[in-house]
């Protein structure tokens, strides 16, 4: 009997599979200040995801000027791994800035530096004939430069950006994207020996002291300077306006910056034109540490939902729990009975076996309309496989398919004609054999003389 009910079994279960054959972010939010700039991007540099917390037209064409000189070094960093060795300053590069205005370190033909020193020069003092003797070192000529900073760009997943210069000069064909310079900018800040050079303030070379170029770091700036502002690059043309890519710490709190096409304007109405590149970092740093905190948001097994559980042993649903603590940047303001947790792509049901821990789905955790956060949810509990309600379910499933259904009813069909047919012919043979007995018996009557309608006389009496 075991035997026959595993076949049985096993058939079922083979039937299913061959019919079964048959052919679902972080907030970003709107600060509630003054900006100027055309295009920025504010980026919380404590989560290893690097969530963005504000922008603006961050996927706008815009020119970047000297921020290009960020690829620049580390396309250089890149390549020679020992700074120390030195190269001159070839005629080329001197005349490749001829006339054009490009700020430089007034090197010489023939002057001899190391590569750390153009490295200071080029990030410090944003010194374009730095840049070009770099370019030169490193690529053996500026072009074959240009292009390994286009495959540096290419490699950081860049699609707005092409380089036609290593230092910025206005080009039609070399611009950026906000977003591309985040991608470049947060590739650049995990390479120590850039941060150094990046963030220093003041660099003495042959006899001469260079300060950044980022008036945030100098305090006799009054109107620009910000003291928890570090690095790392300005940029400046007529045609691409004042950019500043900067960074920011505060009570525990690290900050980057990417602001470009900034105007200079009288925002103070006080008579003095000013940058404002400087004045927008330094408003969204403001912006984030005032009003913005880390917040845990859903703490590791807390239960958030539950879901349907198919042939389980005991229990027909299991808790969903969050997966690990989920901490993110929220308004400051935050009142955590207010936030909303929405599961997404959430299966009707899950099959039994389930083991505790298992992944089920996730949900957005949702804050005043935006989605701030998303969290995994797991089985809170594991749960057993029934093996008769997997049997049972699966001859529901099986009988309740749309292709079994229509074949029982082609098979009921079959059956019903094929009965009528058979009830048919078992009548006509009926009939047949009805007719062939009269007939049989209507002869015989013949060869027996008898005939109803002519019927023999009475024998006579002797």
């Amino acid at each position: 009997m075991k035997r026959i009910s595993s076949f049985i079994l096993a058939l079922v279960l083979l039937a299913v599979m061959l019919v079964s054959a048959v052919p679902a972010s972080a907030a970003v939010y709107t600060p509630d200040v003054d900006l100027y700039s055309q295009a920025y991007m504010l980026i919380n540099l404590d989560d290893d995801s690097y969530p963005v917390v504000a922008q603006k037209n961050q996927d706008e064409k815009m020119y970047p000027a000297s921020l290009t000189k960020i690829v620049t070094a580390m396309v250089t960093l890149n390549n020679v791994p020992d700074l120390s060795v030195t190269t001159s300053v070839s005629q080329a590069a001197f005349d490749s800035l001829l006339g054009t205005g490009a700020q430089v370190a007034n090197l010489k033909v023939g002057e001899t530096l190391s590569i750390e020193q153009l490295l200071y020069l080029t990030m410090v003092h944003s010194a374009c004939d730095a840049t070009e003797v770099l370019a030169e070192y490193v690529g053996g000529t500026t072009a074959n430069f240009v292009q390994m900073m286009n495959d540096y760009a290419a490699s950081l997943g860049c699609e707005g950006t092409h380089f036609v210069n290593p230092d910025g000069l206005h080009d039609e064909n070399h611009y950026t994207t906000a977003s591309d310079m985040a991608k470049i900018t947060l590739d650049a800040i995990q390479n120590a020996t850039f941060m150094k050079i990046a963030t220093t303030v003041q660099y003495e070379y042959n006899g001469s002291n260079f300060y950044h170029t980022n008036l945030m770091l100098r305090s006799g700036f009054v109107s620009y300077y910000y003291k928890y502002a570090k690095g790392i690059k300005t940029g400046s043309t007529d045609e691409a306006g004042y950019c500043v890519i900067t960074t920011a710490s505060k009570d525990g709190y690290n900050y980057l910056a990417i602001v470009l096409g900034a105007p200079i304007i009288d925002y103070n109405n006080d008579g003095y034109k000013e940058k404002c590149s400087f004045i927008d970092a330094a408003t969204l740093f403001q912006w984030a540490f005032n009003s913005l905190k880390y917040a845990t948001l859903v703490q590791q097994n807390e239960m958030l939902e539950e879901v349907a559980v198919k042939d389980g042993k005991d229990a027909d649903s299991v808790r969903l729990v969050a997966k690990a603590d989920v901490n993110a940047i929220v308004p400051a303001s935050l009142d955590k009975s207010t936030i909303i947790i929405k599961a997404k792509d959430k299966p009707e049901y899950i099959s039994a076996p389930v083991n505790q821990g298992d992944d089920v789905c996730k949900a957005d955790i949702i804050y005043g309309d935006e989605v701030v956060a998303t969290v995994d949810l797991v089985a809170a509990e594991s749960v057993e496989l029934s093996t008769f309600l997997k049997i049972i379910n699966a001859v529901k499933t099986f009988f309740g398919l749309t292709v079994v259904k229509i074949i029982i009813l082609l098979v009921l069909l079959f059956v019903i004609v094929y009965v009528a047919m058979a009830v048919n012919n078992y009548k006509k043979k009926e009939a047949r054999r009805r007719k062939r007995a009269e007939a049989a018996e209507q002869q015989e009557e013949k060869k027996s003389g008898y005939d109803d309608n002519n019927p023999l006389p009475p024998p006579a009496r002797r």
